[in-house]
């Protein structure tokens, strides 16, 4: 023990005395440690900031789908269905068809395009993000009865009427070249921007929620069957049990139980999907980020097989005295680890620190998960980088001849 701390002094003054020399070659060392760190951070913390926010937005969502290649028209979702559905299965905290229609909305501020999302009162529940800021949601009344209502966001609502206070005031709303007025009952409020919508473009579409039932009544269509629903529970980690209930109730509804008709699609597993995606990205980056310690290695033994030829005759006269190979050996070796764990200490708070200067930039705003783990696993590397491509100047030296080496100016 005490002759390897001796080995560590002697290394640490001949780089104390070569200090310039000793930067430079940290400096490999350096940039590969910090970059692998900061894309580790930054992407564990986007990859968390993202699945949070999918969990938020899309959580406990699932819709359920006919199988076209299997279903027949008996198999067809109704709301009868989707009735008995929310009344069996004690998961759901909502259920609803989803319709989508296009067409265009008239407002005091002009004539828009607009996209009509419908369902039954339960859609309110799927507004994820958004808030009713302003009046309410339309009621179940209000969809059996058919009311003439919508709800609208604020930023839609500035848009048609230059105002967010538009509570009461009707939308002249036109679809397959047949016009109503719709009266808005409630405006919504985005919760939060978050980091993916800060990715998301504004666009000039006007989007507003109705009962499927005005579409019905108002504009003469009749929805009597469904392809697909939507459902969702208060739980994430109930989605899939939710589901496959609704499913055996669909089945035995319409007698058709084992034959693959009602198909399904979890939020939880997109949102899997996407983080196995980002998983991948990040991995990839790291390994190509690791290629810059490779090459910092590389320049960790060019200097040390630098040194070796400097200091030839300081080996030959050791080797005189008596230094055993081994001990010429460790003395190098020693001098690479501790170049290669300092340019690693120094990386990693330079990764560290670069980290969170980069999620702090505005359009990013979340916080760089760093696990400890991660700094353990840089440390031991820069250090075994150190080693490695130490061992060849080191064997170099030791393998010395003392009477060659002394003849060296």
């Amino acid at each position: 023990m005490a002759q390897l701390l001796e080995y560590l002094k002697m290394a640490i003054d001949n780089l104390r005395s070569n200090k310039g020399r000793s930067l430079l070659t940290m400096l490999g060392i350096i940039i590969g440690i910090s970059s692998v760190i900061m894309i580790i951070a930054i992407g564990n913390g986007a990859q968390s900031q993202i699945t949070n926010e999918l969990n938020s937005i899309a959580g406990g969502q699932a819709y359920i789908y006919l199988n076209d290649s299997k279903a027949q028209e008996a198999d067809y979702i109704t709301q009868e269905d989707v009735d008995a559905a929310k009344e069996k299965v004690p998961l759901i905290k909502g259920i609803s068809p989803y319709l989508s229609f296009s067409g265009t909305a008239l407002g005091s501020k002009g004539d828009f395009n607009t996209s009509v999302q419908c369902g039954t009162s339960d859609l309110e529940y799927f507004l994820t993000n958004e808030k009713i800021s302003k009046g309410r949601f339309f009621s179940e009344d209000e969809f059996l009865s058919a009311r003439n209502v919508c709800v609208i966001s604020e930023t839609d609502a500035i848009k048609l009427f230059g105002t967010p206070d538009v509570i009461g005031m009707n939308i002249e709303l036109t679809i397959w070249n047949v016009t109503q007025e719709l009266q808005i009952v409630g405006v919504t409020k985005t919760e939060s921007s978050g980091m993916l919508s800060s990715f998301m473009g504004t666009s000039d579409t006007i989007s507003l929620y109705a009962p499927y039932s005005v579409l019905e009544s108002a504009y003469g269509v009749h929805f009597g069957d469904f392809s697909y629903i939507y459902a969702i529970t208060e739980k994430p980690s109930d989605a899939a049990d939710m589901v496959n209930a609704i499913i055996k109730v669909l089945e035995a509804r319409h007698n058709n139980r084992g034959e693959e008709i009602y198909l399904l699609q979890n939020a939880a597993d997109q949102i899997g999907s996407i983080t196995s995606v980002l998983s991948i990205i990040t991995i990839f980056i790291i390994f190509v980020a690791a290629i810059s310690l490779v090459v910092g290695g590389i320049g960790v033994m060019n200097i040390m097989l630098v040194s070796v030829t400097e200091r030839t005759r300081e080996i030959g006269i050791r080797k005189a005295l008596g230094a055993r190979t081994n001990s010429i050996m460790m003395q190098f070796l020693s001098e690479s680890a501790i170049i290669t764990l300092c340019g690693g200490i120094i990386g990693i708070m330079i990764g560290v620190l670069g980290a969170y200067a980069i999620c702090s930039l505005p359009m990013l705003g979340f916080e760089p998960k760093i696990q400890f783990s991660t700094i353990a696993i840089a440390t031991l590397f820069s250090s075994g980088v150190g080693i490695f491509f130490g061992i060849y100047p080191a064997k170099k030296a030791a393998k010395l001849s003392p009477i060659e080496a002394l003849r060296r100016n």
